[in-house]
């Protein structure tokens, strides 16, 4: 029988001292920091988000380096500046913008019909055209339409004008092209999905975006040998610009930073409430928020810094960024991209992508854990989950595929998408291995993505996207800011 001495007692008293200490502080830091989630998540307020997209609605598609784009940037600007944050502007290249002042598209004959156009919208980089009247012709006609019925009409077809069909219309003399694509029944049923003409100041005829309804409606006429006119006129400015990408930021103890970002335009040249407006109140939200906490003395200074980045066009902005920052991009810990926050038609879930990124496992981890704990309480999702690529964001531009092809160095930066719906229609994806969501409700190696029915259309508007399920928004926020809790600071 060994007895301890008063010296291993001692040991094993001061040991049982240490873990018991070590407990107790490590139980007191996740006690405060459920308590500092739970005060953020408090502090954000749905009724601010709804109010920012319907501020930011009166100022058009938003594109940058047009007078759209400029007045949402003063807009931004004024609202950070507001809020506490510290607000730059950086200029891109100088571009080509459009801006429509206004368009008309009526049926004339037969006259029954002369309301039958609603929702209709004009494509971006269509020329000014003065008010015409024009025969319709089906354009999608067995073997093709020739330049002799072509010549002078206004020609309806249900395909998506792309520049090799745009061009062929023009040759064949057209004077005006109405398009119903998708023409899928039930997708765009009484909206228009908007595409743009390539970008340039010398298309020569306009091109209007038409609800499947309508289209298939005037597909029918002509068909039954019914005589159809209509009269056009449109009204645009293009015009080279300079996009202004609007900066915000909460300054740390530290030159590494984490970036927060959104695309301010509508990148189809629509309203865009839901595709991006809610990404941009969103990100202005979560500034407000964590600035009034820090004002509040309710956080401290973060130990990394984090920058607020409102692009001004899709991509290109997030490239001029990135080329500008060239020599600091190492210094970037992780990019957060706010991208269709406010919409969502089968399911009431987060998704966070990319998962397939080696390098963005961590900060997808912490995303992750996040949408686990929270799913199903009070003010949260009902689902999260990680997702593989998709592409079609500006998180893409930091990854190191996308940096080369810029020729800068491939810096393995973390960055990550944050939506609630995507696309127009539901995609199914296989899931990346090792990445299936305990908040999934959904076959754990798949892999569900919601969409908005309103995707790049004439109707992306609050009251049919952002103000039917303003809750997305603050799920968004919510999570991000949660992350950025346990990341920044």
């Amino acid at each position: 029988m060994i007895i301890p001495t008063v010296n291993t007692l001692t040991m094993t008293s001061r040991y049982l001292l240490l873990v018991i200490t070590l407990c107790a502080a490590f139980v007191h830091h996740v006690l405060a920091q459920s308590e500092l989630e739970k005060r953020f998540a408090a502090n954000v307020s749905e009724a601010q988000l709804r109010a920012t997209v319907w501020e930011l609605m009166p100022f058009g598609h938003r594109m940058g380096g047009t007078q759209h784009g400029q007045r949402s940037a003063e807009y931004l600007v004024e609202q950070f500046k507001q809020h506490g944050l510290q607000v730059t502007v950086e200029e891109d290249r100088e571009r080509l913008g459009f801006v429509h002042q206004q368009w008309e598209l009526v049926v004339e004959a037969p006259r029954g019909m002369s309301g039958l156009i609603q929702n209709e919208w004009l494509a971006g980089f269509s020329p000014s055209v003065t008010p015409s009247s024009a025969q319709v012709m089906d354009a999608d006609v067995e073997g093709g339409i020739t330049r002799e019925r072509a010549q002078g009409k206004i020609l309806l077809t249900k395909r998506a004008v792309t520049d090799r069909l745009y061009q062929e219309f023009v040759r064949l003399g057209a004077v005006c092209v109405l398009s119903y694509y998708p023409a899928r029944e039930g997708m765009y049923p009484d909206w228009a999905f908007i595409t743009n003409l390539r970008r340039s100041n010398e298309n020569s005829i306009p091109v209007f975006l038409l609800s499947y309804n309508n289209g298939s409606t005037l597909h029918r006429l002509l068909t039954e040998g019914e005589s159809v006119t209509m009269r056009f006129s449109a009204q645009t400015t293009i015009s080279p610009g300079v996009p202004q990408t609007v900066i915000a930021t909460i300054p740390g103890e530290r030159d590494s930073y984490y970036i927060v970002c959104a695309h301010g335009d509508s990148d189809s040249g629509g309203p865009g409430a839901d595709d991006n407006a809610s990404g941009v109140a969103g990100l202005v939200e979560l500034g407000r928020v964590l600035q009034g906490m820090i004002t509040a003395k309710e956080l401290p200074r973060p130990k990394h810094s984090i920058a607020f980045i409102v692009w001004a066009d899709e991509y290109a902005s997030a490239e001029q960024y990135v080329m500008r920052h060239a020599g600091r991009l190492d210094k970037i810990l992780g990019v957060m991209n706010y991208d269709q926050i406010g919409a969502g038609v089968t399911r009431n879930c987060i998704y966070f992508e990319s998962n397939d990124i080696p390098h963005n496992e961590k900060l997808l981890r912490t995303l992750n854990a996040i949408g686990e704990e929270y799913a199903g309480m009070k003010g949260y999702w009902d689902e999260a989950t990680t997702t593989p690529s998709q592409g079609g964001t500006d998180s893409y531009v930091f990854l190191p595929d996308y940096l080369k092809r810029l020729k800068l160095p491939a810096v393995e930066i973390p960055s990550v998408t944050i939506y609630t719906a995507a696309w127009n229609e539901v995609r199914t994806l296989p899931q990346t291995p090792g990445w299936s969501s305990r908040a999934w409700k959904g076959h754990p190696d798949s892999v569900v993505v919601d969409y908005s029915a309103y995707y790049h259309s004439s109707l992306d508007v609050p009251e049919f996207t952002t103000d039917k399920e303003p809750s997305n928004m603050v799920w968004a926020v919510k999570a991000v800011g949660v992350a950025l809790l346990r990341l920044a600071w």
